[in-house]
């Protein structure tokens, strides 16, 4: 592969590890911005540990990579430190422990400002450059090399201080020796659960020199098998001997890699914030499926026990008797229409129109404490069923909302029923009716009178009243037609008023179910749906991506990482 398409890769990786930190340490600060109860107290002291850190790492100059010799007590971590370091700068006594702060071995130049983020002292700094190196050195320019403490000292001051340091710096190497590297509390308190960081660390067999070759195939063998049983399996192991200088060497080839993709101080924190979401993700559980908050059968529920409490069937019987009312006195036969104004007139369409409104409101029954104990028992049927897999605090906030909710609900539903208007729309076929009666009306009128003054014309003898037999067959038609007409017209037109009164009933009904499931939607499942969608959103933006070799080249992440 050529030097530019490594570039590419190293600058694609980057990007790709910064996006997924960027997204982890946003679902970190939002888990720790829900308030106290929803993370326990270790959980919320790691978050907030790691985020620190991330704020003041990613501050720092990344041009430095900090990697870490850690051990315990006669390893010989000190002495392959100097030997990596090529100068005696760690003190190596026969007398441990020897000091309780690192030492920092500075390749090139820089590096105080994260040296005092680390508190490194002053006296404990040294940069390794010099004249005489020419060139030698060049590879590791920007490599900070620290020998830590013993993480199993005597002297509480130095566990404390070696466990301060490898919650900080960007690579470990563990140095481990033939005879203690399977130590339980290497392995139990150290080693396993820095399983999610295997990537940025790097396991060292020392003082080889000691062993022979068989011995020396066993050991690293076996230790390879207790790594792997660790969870490190992407952690390297390799062998040196500060004596005989023996692997020396391709450490320093390895640091050099390492520094080549400046991927290090990204990697240690992107570990660090997988472990954080992952112990965050366990607290808060698997999310409530997509589609199950508020699912088809509990809304269903809920806006039944709605409809009832609003009274809906009721409503929908006083818009159909008010419609067969209003449609009988204008399409009815006039006389008939015009006794039946003295009727009652539930929806109020005999008043002026300031007067309607108001009457149409006090036709919407209010819902009462009966009605809305119907509607808090199915939403909290629905607020149980969101909450059933949830953890606790969740399952209390929940709670919380629906109660506030059933308590607003009922004033909520009066006062989107009564921007409903109720009142049927008038249909233009009364018109077309109504016209239709008052001429068979005025038909019949006109026939009965000219036979009346026929009758009385006839009756004085007057000709041609008296004997013309068509005088008398008009008037005659003309009642026959008007009485027929009027009773052929409104027996249609009552077929037609109880259709359109049944569709009238249903129009409103439908509107204000249509309402009702609106409120419930807006009102009461969306403060529910709102906390187990933040909760669903947190538990993805905590995702862990995962880590495929196939879609990202081992030299296009840190090299601590690469092969075995």
């Amino acid at each position: 592969m050529s030097t530019a398409e490594s570039n590419r890769e190293t600058a694609a990786a980057q990007q790709t590890g910064a996006g997924e930190l960027d997204r982890l340490m946003d679902g970190i600060g939002e888990a720790l911005g829900l308030g106290e109860d929803k993370l326990s107290a270790p959980v919320r002291a790691e978050a907030e540990a790691v985020l620190a850190k991330a704020a003041a790492r990613r501050r720092i100059s990344e041009s430095h990579t900090v990697v870490a010799f850690a051990g315990s007590t006669g390893s010989g971590k000190s002495s392959l430190f100097n030997a990596v370091a090529g100068l005696e700068i760690a003190r190596v006594g026969a007398k441990r422990p020897t000091t309780s702060l690192p030492t920092a071995c500075i390749w090139g130049s820089g590096g105080e400002e994260i040296l005092d983020w680390l508190k490194v002292p002053q006296r404990h700094r040294t940069w390794r450059e010099s004249a005489l190196d020419a060139d030698d050195q060049r590879a590791l320019h920007g490599l900070i090399l620290l020998d830590l403490p013993d993480h199993d000292s005597t002297e509480v001051e130095h566990k404390i201080e070696s466990d301060r340091m490898i919650e900080l710096v960007d690579v470990l190497i563990w140095v481990v020796d033939p005879q203690k590297y399977a130590d339980h509390a290497l392995h139990a308190r150290y080693l396993r659960p820095l399983a999610g960081h295997a990537e940025v660390m790097v396991v060292v067999l020392n003082q080889i020199d000691t062993l022979g070759e068989t011995e020396r195939d066993a050991c690293l063998a076996h230790l390879r098998t207790l790594l792997d049983e660790d969870g490190l399996a992407a952690s390297q192991l390799r062998s040196a001997s500060a004596i005989t200088r023996e692997g020396v060497g391709e450490l320093r080839e390895l640091l050099a890699a390492t520094l080549q993709t400046r991927q290090a101080a990204q990697e240690r924190l992107l570990a660090d914030a997988r472990s954080v979401a992952e112990r965050i993700r366990d607290e808060l559980g698997a999310p409530v499926p997509s589609g199950a908050a508020g699912s088809p059968a509990e809304r269903g529920q809920l806006v039944e026990a709605m409809t009832e409490a609003a009274g809906v069937p009721a409503i929908a019987s006083t818009v159909h008797a008010d419609y067969l009312r209003r449609s009988h006195r204008a399409t009815a036969y006039p006389l008939t229409a015009w006794r039946s104004r003295s009727g009652p007139d539930p929806l109020g369409s005999r008043h002026e129109q300031s007067m309607r409104a108001e009457l149409r409101r006090e036709a919407l029954p209010s819902t009462n404490r009966s009605h809305r104990a119907r509607v808090g028992v199915a939403a909290q049927k629905v607020a149980a069923g969101l909450a059933e897999d949830l953890p606790p605090s969740w399952q209390t906030e929940i709670a919380e909302a629906a109660r506030t909710s059933t308590r607003q609900i009922g004033e909520t539903l009066d006062e989107a029923l009564g921007r409903v208007d109720i009142t049927p729309r008038r249909p233009a076929w009364w018109g077309a009716v109504r016209a239709l009666q008052l001429l068979f009306l005025a038909l019949t009128v006109a026939g009965a009178l000219w036979l009346l003054v026929q009758i009385v014309l006839g009756s004085l003898g007057v000709p041609p009243f008296a004997g013309s037999v068509l005088w008398w067959v008009l008037p005659g038609g003309l009642l026959v037609a008007g009485a027929a007409g009027s009773a052929i017209t409104s027996l249609l037109a009552s077929g037609a008023r109880r259709r359109g009164a049944d569709r009238a009933a249903a129009e409103v009904d439908e509107r204000l179910r249509g309402v009702i499931a609106e409120v419930a939607d807006h009102a009461y499942l969306s403060p529910l749906t709102s906390v187990v969608e933040r909760h669903r959103r947190l538990v993805e933006r905590l995702r862990l991506e995962p880590a495929s070799p196939d879609e990202q080249p081992a030299d296009a992440r840190s090299q601590v990482a690469a092969g075995r």
